[in-house]
Formats: C-alpha cells, sequence, structure tokens
C-alpha cells in the first residue's frame, strides 16, 4: 500500500525553504551549523545536497525555537557599542 500524496512531504532545497519561510540561504545554514535545524529531523543530506521536507509540523518546531532564542542587535567588539532598543 503506498502512502498518500498528502502524506507524503514535499522535499525541497535550500534556496526554496528560505523563500517559502522568507528567509535569506545564508540563514538556513547559520540555523544547520547552530543545530536550529538537526539533520534527520529537520533535513536530510544526501552526499552534500541538503533537502528539507516541508511540512506543519517542521513549521511548529521551527516557529518554536526562533521565538525561544534572543538575538542581540549588535555584537560588542572593537569599536561596537551595543545598540539600547528600551528607551
Amino acid at each position: 500500500m503506498s502512502p498518500s500524496p498528502s502524506s507524503v512531504p514535499e522535499l525541497l532545497t535550500v534556496e526554496q525553504f528560505a523563500k517559502r519561510f522568507h528567509v535569506g540561504r545564508s540563514t538556513v545554514f547559520t540555523w544547520i551549523a547552530s543545530n536550529k535545524m538537526i539533520q534527520g529531523i529537520h533535513y536530510f543530506k544526501i552526499g552534500k545536497t541538503v533537502r528539507i521536507p516541508w511540512s506543519i509540523e517542521l513549521l511548529a518546531s521551527l516557529s518554536a525555537a526562533c521565538v525561544e532564542t534572543e538575538v542581540s542587535p549588535v555584537r560588542p567588539g572593537k569599536n561596537r557599542q551595543i545598540i539600547n532598543l528600551d528607551y
């Protein structure tokens, strides 16, 4: 018995996923490198090729991960000051 077409998620390239999720391609690779996207759960690698299954579960888990992580507006460093957006 073969699965119904609606139960099989669509496999997207990084570019297609970035476009649908309204983020940049480099953001997707940053999420992969920082383990916000976990191999075998959020994406699959076949050789050097990355495929991302497009599903409601994926969107929910990535949205939850984005809410949990708060990013500083500017990283402190040499000649950089933190911008206070709470004024």
